[in-house]
């Protein structure tokens, strides 16, 4: 769904200031002009037409449990993991297409006997298939099938939520202190450990991305912009970050001194971010006539790919660590 600058002319005068995906929730602030200008769940706000808008009652009341906590319950919520992934009419892939998400999206789906359900609809599905369900605008669900590897489980919300309490000195001196000496205690290793993998993976989900066509305000494998690369690539890891080309306070990206960056860390430009890879490399969605798509350049003069306009731009680095 195109979210918009200005509550006239969505999406067809270009102002599309974001893209919300499948699952994701937002809060209606108020109504213009056959608009909604909404706020969503990490906190930006902007307008979508009213046709784009239809009130759904909450699963619960069709009579299937959807209980967030996932105790005792017949759905969980997943994750779609894969760029694009198609939701079908039945668990073959000859079956009609019903809609296609891309990743990042959250879905209900029902738990298979793999996590404890033991029904008789999980145990018939074909092998390496989900049951998921849709709304269908009228207060129901509608059933489709993905495949079971398009999915992963949705832990985010709660990831979100540790990170955005963790990010203080407290967080910052305990791993600062672990990178300049020999740990002494478990703990210690482990948070190292943890923060290598975590900064590895957000490298690995900018990379996913590689090749795909700029489009401003986009956020998934059809079309995506700089912020919206940075976004994803942390939101598919379990941190919200603002979704601008800025540092925002009350978010967990903090600015650090530009000689400590790195991998994972972001780097900025006016109007622009790109995701740090290590020496001097970058990679970023930009409109650059040279590429308009997620391209790796260098900041080192005479690496592949320098780029002298962005070397000198640079204006600011930003760490949750």
């Amino acid at each position: 769904m195109a979210v918009g600058t200005e509550p006239t002319g969505v999406p067809e005068n270009g102002g599309v200031a974001d893209e919300i995906l499948f699952g994701w929730q937002y809060e209606v602030l108020e109504e213009k002009d056959s608009f909604y200008k909404i706020r969503t769940h990490y906190g930006y706000e902007g307008w979508i037409a009213a046709e784009e808008y239809v009130s759904v009652e909450s699963a619960g009341g069709t009579g299937a449990c959807c209980d967030p906590q996932n105790s005792g319950c017949a759905m969980q919520l997943l994750q779609v993991c894969q760029n694009i992934a198609d939701v079908l009419e039945a668990e073959r892939v000859q079956a009609r297409r019903i809609t296609t998400l891309y990743a990042g999206s959250l879905i209900w789906a029902e738990k298979d006997s793999a996590s404890g359900d033991s029904s008789a609809a999980a145990r018939l599905l074909q092998p390496d298939w989900r049951r998921v369900f849709l709304p269908d605008g009228m207060g129901g669900l509608r059933e489709g099938y993905m495949r079971s590897r398009f999915l992963e489980p949705c832990q985010g919300q709660e990831r979100w939520r540790k990170w955005a309490t963790q990010r203080p000195t407290v967080l910052t001196e305990r791993i600062d202190a672990v990178s300049q000496s020999e740990p002494k205690e478990q703990e210690d290793a482990d948070a190292l450990r943890s923060e290598e993998a975590f900064r590895e993976s957000i490298v690995q989900t900018a990379y996913s991305y590689l090749g795909t066509q700029y489009r401003w305000g986009g956020k998934t494998a059809c079309g995506i912009d700089c912020s919206g690369l940075a976004f994803m690539s942390y939101f598919r890891n379990g941190i919200l970050i603002w979704r601008d080309a800025a540092i925002k306070e009350g978010y967990p990206v903090h600015e650090i001194p530009i000689e400590q960056t790195k991998p994972g860390d972001l780097l900025f430009f006016p109007g622009h971010v790109a995701i740090y890879l290590g020496n001097g490399k970058i990679i970023h969605a930009t409109g650059h006539p040279e590429s308009s798509c997620v391209t790796v350049n260098s900041l080192w003069e005479g690496e592949p790919g320098y780029r002298e306009d962005l070397k000198n731009s640079l204006c600011a680095a930003g760490s949750i660590f």
